[in-house]
């Protein structure tokens, strides 16, 4: 059966801005005068006559969707689209399957008007119902299509089509509910899916939590993400809304989302475990009625709550190879050095800045700067780090530059010697150290410098020797002869201004190493400033709350919390955890309910990165929770 029906749906979007300098070929002022005179559908008639006599070639997108996974027997749509009209469709052979329907053609199209500047989109789209007959793996072959002349192909579609259960399960994804019980762990479950179980401490992980479902999900009302306590993990970015997909899993089809997905890096061997993801999801239950009326118009439903839990993995960290380099600094991964530096000629007391780049992939922010031997007569700076990296399911990509500020003092000629950089190769199993060039240096005189040399005192001349005798004059040591002259040394007032002074001298010099030690606790520090940079990243999250952009915002609101959470504890941010976090905030007397408000909100804030429509109250609440929750932590915990 062919069914061929066209349609063109046309939308008119306008942004007009004055522009005295533009000069195109449909004008803002020539566009608006003549809506005006001839109306508006008239004017469309024409934009759309304009647009086409003047339209560029575009790229041909010629490509078929359909479920990756389907039942035998289950009837499914498969569609060609392509963003040009063409002619001479050719579908392939559908072996392994049967056509209901198709092709059913249909198309859309839309102009859009923007700053003057005309442009359309076009959909053509070839339609099928078919049904799966056997089981198995089968790939449909590419269809094609002529476009202007030309023949242009679709990519290959693989669909799994598994046996039919007798009773089969709804999929909450395509909203059909038949007889299923609820509740039992083959409905819906959650799982922790790792791509291996067996690393070197510092090698990556890549961590994906997934829901499986077979029921109409409604919302999540608690859930709990995995703390990955004794790893460094950062989220890899990743749809912010549920989007299901079907999956085969042991036979049967299941609606699949993807909740999050991290990449985590043991920071420590031996046996490590990633705890479970819970959750209570709240799922639409069909009630069953004695009226046949309620299921010819579709029956009721109501809300049920499930609980599901995800297994713990275990997770083997072997310890990296005891032959480490001398100069080994815990760096892993595939990486590679090179270096620069701005100019190797100078006057004395000019800066010079040496950049050493570490690139590649691999553990690459917890890199140290390496040690340079830099000869004695060169000042020396602490140097700059920065870090350009990127997180994917590659890992972290990316460079590390360290700049070396330097400044020579005297002239001469200096070497700086090539600086050697080990880490551990995780392709080859082995360590491996590269080194960077050699640089020498020319240092001139700097202006204003007297003649020196190294080492050499500069002699003097006959006319300097003769001055000596006049150059010196002697200490008198006669106290009555001071006095008589108005010098005040020995007597009560500068005795007692002597005093005073020593006693100022006393007090700033215990000032100054009170402050000293202060600043030397770098963990006192963080704990004074922890509640101010708390609120000011509170200030950029109320930015992107204004702004309505909700995963930065919910990002931001983390990092205050576990910002402030790390600084006030003194724990590093890679050892944070929901479980030590608790422990320590136990210690310093925090209650229960405060406890439990505190880690509501961090995983509200991490579930709403991913399912924002789940959580309740919105970002307001959320920032109004945080607030409030730090400040009353910030009087606890001291």
């Amino acid at each position: 059966m062919v069914a061929n029906s066209s349609s063109k749906n046309f939308i008119f979007e306008h942004n007009f801005k004055i522009d005295k300098g533009m000069n195109n070929s449909i004008g803002i002022k020539t566009i608006m005068n003549f809506l005006r005179k001839t109306g508006f559908f008239i004017a469309m008639l024409f934009i759309m006559i304009v647009f086409k006599s003047s339209a560029v070639a575009q790229n041909v997108d010629f490509k078929v969707t359909a479920p990756r996974v389907v039942e035998s027997g289950e009837q499914f749509r498969l569609s060609y689209s392509v963003n040009v009209k063409g002619s001479s469709f050719q579908a392939p052979p559908f072996t392994g399957f049967s056509v209901l329907t198709g092709p059913n053609v249909s198309s859309s199209s839309s102009v859009q008007i923007v700053n003057g500047k005309v442009s359309q989109t076009a959909t053509y789209t070839y339609n099928y119902i078919l049904v799966g007959n056997k089981a198995g793996k089968i790939t449909i072959p590419a269809a094609k299509i002529k476009v202007k002349g030309k023949v242009y192909s679709s990519n290959v579609l693989n669909i799994e089509v598994v046996q039919g259960q007798k009773s089969q399960a709804a999929s909450g994804n395509q909203g059909s509910n038949k007889n299923v019980q609820t509740g039992s762990n083959k409905d819906i479950f959650a799982s922790v899916n790792v791509d291996r179980k067996t690393v070197y401490q510092g090698e990556k992980i890549i961590a994906t939590i997934k829901i499986y479902t077979r029921l109409d999900i409604g919302g999540f009302k608690d859930y709990k993400f995995p703390p990955y306590s004794g790893f460094w993990s950062q989220d890899i970015e990743s749809p912010t809304q549920l989007s299901f997909q079907r999956e085969n899993v042991n036979g049967e089809i299941y609606s699949v989302a993807l909740l999050k997905k991290s990449l985590i890096v043991p920071q420590r061997s031996g046996g490590l475990v990633i705890d479970p993801f819970t959750a209570a999801v709240q799922v639409r239950e069909r009630v069953r009625s004695s009226n046949p009326f309620d299921d010819f118009f579709g029956g009721s439903y109501r809300n049920k709550s499930i609980n599901i839990a995800s297994k713990p993995i275990k997770i083997k960290v072997k310890p990296l190879p005891a032959n480490k380099p001398a100069d080994y600094a815990g760096a892993v991964g595939q990486l590679k050095l090179s270096s620069s530096i701005d100019k190797t000629n100078v006057k004395a007391n000019e800066a010079i800045t040496l950049k050493i780049r570490i690139a590649g992939n691999g553990n690459l922010k917890f890199i140290t700067a390496p040690k340079i031997d830099f000869p004695p007569d060169i000042e020396l700076y602490d140097p700059k780090k920065t870090i350009n990296t990127k997180v994917s399911e590659q890992g972290v990509v990316g460079n590390i530059t360290f700049d070396y500020l330097f400044i020579p003092r005297y002239p001469g000629t200096y070497r700086i010697a090539p600086v050697n950089f080990s880490y551990f190769d995780l392709a080859t199993k082995k360590y491996k150290t590269v080194q960077s060039k050699e640089y020498e240096i020319v240092v001139e005189k700097g202006e204003g410098m007297q003649e020196m040399s190294s080492g050499v005192v500069q002699g003097f001349t006959k006319e300097d020797v003769q001055l000596l005798g006049k150059d010196i004059r002697f200490i008198k040591t006669d106290f009555e002869v001071q006095r008589k002259q108005g010098v005040l040394f020995g007597s009560k007032f500068f005795w007692l201004v002597y005093i005073i002074s020593f006693i100022v001298f006393v007090a700033l010099l215990l000032i100054r190493r009170t402050q000293i030690a202060q600043n030397a606790n770098q963990a006192k520090v963080k704990n004074r400033k922890a509640n101010k940079l708390s609120k000011k990243r509170l200030r950029v999250a109320s930015g992107y709350l204004k702004k309505g952009n909700q995963e930065q915002f919910y990002d931001e609101v983390l990092k205050a919390i576990w910002g402030y959470l790390s600084d006030k504890l003194s724990i590093p941010v890679a050892d944070l955890s929901k479980d030590n976090v608790s422990e320590m905030l136990i210690n310093h007397k925090v209650d229960e309910e405060g406890l439990k408000q505190l880690m509501e909100l961090i995983d509200a804030c991490e579930f709403a990165r991913y399912a924002p429509t789940s959580v309740s109250g919105g970002m307001g609440d959320i920032f109004k929770k945080a607030g409030n929750l730090l400040s009353k932590l910030d009087q606890k915990i001291k």
